[in-house]
């Protein structure tokens, strides 16, 4: 039973952050002018990545830091 309920912990933390995120960059893809909101391609992607936050976000942030450190540089 113990089990149980810390499996459903670790689930719902999952889909927790992962609507955290998909709700952040969700913003972010509506406030940009470039890309069409009826490309279905870009959907995907949005919701693919949240979907994957453990493996995307990691990499989301080490593209903005290196950005942000070349343009120190």
């Amino acid at each position: 039973m113990g089990l149980n309920i810390m499996l459903g912990i670790v689930i719902s933390y999952y889909w927790a952050v992962a609507l955290l995120i998909f709700s952040m960059w969700f913003k972010l893809f509506w406030a940009d002018e470039t890309t069409p909101r009826n490309d279905l391609s870009s959907w995907v992607v949005l919701i693919v990545g949240a979907s994957l936050w453990v493996v995307v976000l990691p990499f989301a942030n080490l593209e903005l830091v290196l950005k942000a450190y070349s343009i120190n540089s």
